[in-house]
């Protein structure tokens, strides 16, 4: 099979504005899901549509991702699927039109998929590309979030602050996939909000919502983010009587606040067990009216 063979559009190729292509592909870190979280609030906000979907069978191994079956009394009512699919958003003020890359990242065949999502992009005249992920780092619930860069165009990478080290690490293909647009001409950045190592393992609204403020000023598209506002100030509510609850967990954060004044970046102390700690005690609190939210599904 041919990487074109990989992608098809479900209708004609659309004329579009400005386009650009923001991407999440669930697999690599997201601490706090932050990067998910940003996606599925832009699937809702820009009311996306699908323009077409990737060939699963040649991409994800299902023994690793297996489908979802539901079952009723025994009997099979359905099997969900997660497909890597590419949307279309209405933005507001119709200036730009917003591409969706989302789905699972593919087990297979990296160097296919990043050639036809590359030839996609030129396709449909997309005029740059940014990643959204996030990754735990020495910093505090109380501190504004900070969004920093990766990018193989220096230019673009000087939009925003990079990870200042040097670094050898596993690569994301969100990352693959900078590279081979770049590659094609075609201006890509990865989005990578840091976020407290007590808070990385459940839901972190602040992040995400740092996400969307970031690619609202890189793209000049206006977007409305009332929900993850509101979730985000509740979310800090909760962790603040945790601290005051949980003295291990306040003690963990006095350890990263000494490390935040003191500018490192060293490794962060893992942390798990507070971590799970402050997991459960915010599991705890009562759920919103509507448990699915302004960011829950698809």
């Amino acid at each position: 099979m041919s990487p074109q063979d990989l992608f098809q559009f479900n209708e004609e190729r659309p004329a579009l504005e400005r386009p650009f292509l923001v991407m999440h592909l669930a697999g690599w870190t997201d601490a706090g899901l932050a990067g998910q979280t940003a996606m599925s609030f832009l699937r809702a906000r820009w009311n996306a549509r699908e323009l077409g979907e990737f060939d699963s069978d040649e991409l994800i191994d299902y023994r690793a991702r297996r489908p979802i079956v539901r079952l009723a009394s025994g009997s099979i009512e359905a099997v969900t699927w997660s497909p890597i699919q590419l949307l279309l958003g209405t933005t507001m003020g119709g200036t730009r039109d917003a591409l969706l890359l989302d789905g699972p990242e593919p087990d297979l065949r990296w160097h296919s998929f990043g050639d036809r999502v590359a030839e996609a992009c030129v396709e449909l005249g997309v005029t740059e590309v940014f990643g959204l992920g996030a990754f735990p780092a020495p910093a505090l619930h109380s501190d504004p979030v900070l969004v920093v860069s990766t990018s193989a165009d220096a230019e673009l990478a000087d939009r925003l602050p990079t990870v200042p080290a040097m670094v050898e690490l596993a690569a994301g293909v969100q990352s693959v996939l900078e590279e081979r647009l770049h590659r094609a001409g075609i201006p890509a950045m990865g989005l990578w909000a840091r976020v407290p190592p007590y808070l990385a393992g459940g839901n972190h609204p602040p992040a995400a919502l740092e996400l969307v403020r970031t690619l609202e000023r890189l793209t000049g598209v206006a977007v409305v983010a009332t929900e993850l506002e509101a979730a985000s100030k509740d979310h800090l509510e909760q962790v603040e009587q945790a601290i005051r609850e949980r003295p291990q967990i306040a003690e963990f954060v006095d350890q990263i606040r000494g490390m935040v004044e003191q500018g490192a970046e060293q490794r962060v102390p893992s942390g798990e067990e507070i971590a799970a700690e402050l997991e459960r005690f915010l599991s705890q609190q009562p759920p919103d009216d509507d448990p699915g939210g302004p960011l829950g599904g698809r």
